[in-house]
């Protein structure tokens, strides 16, 4: 065990700053584009922004610390190939230095399928978790299993973050109301009705895992139920009221 230990913890050795890059994920799918004033680039408008590291930089890091890293599918089709599960996932195992562990990715190619499972298999390992904040690390006892790998968004809003950002606010550690809890589930079931889909959009809207919303503060549920009303068809359900 001790000749796997410290290759496998340089796995965690944080990346250079030049090798992070910034994703950013509109709300809506048909949201009007426009210069982002975030991170200065065309895109529609509002979005998250997530911090990530490519699969070019993951591959050298596992290459880095074992040349003989290996991954395989954990299920092929009927042609050999890897095959993706009912929702168009890829599960694979990743093995390096004789440890294998689980990921899993999606994309709309096969190829970024790929590369998505194998930087989601890596974060298992600690590849990028230093992307994640601190409070998140300890708050999440196990990374959820489709979860972006290096993925550190911001919460979601209702408008563009200013050119020069602002402090954070202390955010309000109570946890969220019944009252927002059956707002928030009346929202999803219209607009992300699929339970583990929306605990995954909480996930990339928030910047850590959301196991159960259960654990969301008041101030987490009040801004998914803003983000969740701005994707809401124009016919959608009568709201309670979260107050």
């Amino acid at each position: 065990m001790s000749d796997q230990t410290a290759p496998l913890a340089a796995l965690r050795k944080p990346f250079p700053r030049e090798a992070i890059g910034i994703l950013p994920k509109p709300y809506k799918a048909d949201s009007t584009k426009g210069q982002c004033n975030e991170c200065g680039g065309y895109h529609g408008l509002p979005a998250v922004h997530l911090d990530f590291v490519g699969h070019a930089a993951v591959t050298d890091r596992l290459l880095s610390v074992d040349p003989a890293w290996t991954w395989e599918p954990l299920a092929l089709d009927a042609n050999g190939l890897p095959a993706l599960d009912r929702s168009g996932n890829l599960w694979i195992r990743l093995t390096v230095c004789g440890v294998t562990r689980l990921g899993v990715g999606d994309g709309k190619s096969m190829k970024e399928i790929i590369g998505d499972a194998i930087r989601n298999a890596a974060m298992r390992f600690g590849v990028a978790l230093d992307l994640w904040t601190k409070d998140e690390l300890e708050s999440t006892p196990e990374l959820g299993s489709n979860e972006k790998p290096t993925a550190r968004a911001r919460a979601p809003k209702s408008q563009p973050a200013p050119e020069t950002p602002n402090p954070q606010p202390a955010r309000d550690k109570g946890l969220r109301t019944d009252a927002q809890s059956k707002a928030l589930w009346t929202l999803a079931g219209k607009v992300v009705p699929d339970k583990d889909e929306f605990r995954r959009w909480l996930s990339e809207g928030l910047g850590r895992v959301v196991e159960s919303t259960k654990a969301l503060t008041k101030t987490e549920c009040a801004e998914a139920i803003d983000a969740l009303t701005q994707l809401l068809p124009a016919d959608g359900p009568n709201i309670p009221d979260a107050s």
